[in-house]
């Protein structure tokens, strides 16, 4: 799958931008998944798609604008074990449906899965329609 940023977003690509080195120490984790994550999708045959992100979250659309997201992954920690958080986004009065993934396999099948059923169309709001 060839993920492409979209236009407003610096040209750095996605795993420059989310190389570990270039993160605070506490944030290492993180940048390592989000790079696990890339390499794993971009080695699935699939249609391409527009990405952008949002500091610590990565952000799937269906064109070159950051204004409609349809999905959303971002690692969250629970009882301090770091899993990937896949938000697809859908139709009120849900808003959208959540998956969770502590290996990168699960988290890049969610991520494939969550596009082929998610509502595009939406002008979300990251902050808000993603919790």
């Amino acid at each position: 799958m060839e993920l492409k940023r979209i236009s407003g977003q610096q040209k750095r690509t996605l795993l420059e931008f989310y190389e570990p080195k270039e993160w605070p120490s506490q944030w290492k984790k993180m940048p390592e998944m989000m790079c696990g994550l890339i390499k794993a999708l971009e080695s699935i045959d699939h249609e391409p798609v527009w990405v952008f992100t949002s500091h610590a979250e990565l952000l799937f659309t269906n064109k070159d604008d950051y204004q409609d997201w349809q999905v959303l992954v971002k690692i969250i920690e629970m009882d301090t074990k770091q899993y990937y958080k896949i938000t697809v986004a859908q139709d009120n009065p849900w808003h959208h449906l959540t998956g969770f993934a502590d290996n990168t396999k699960e988290a890049a099948e969610l991520v494939i899965s969550g596009l082929s059923v998610a509502v595009v169309g939406k002008n979300r709001n990251i902050f808000l329609d993603s919790n």
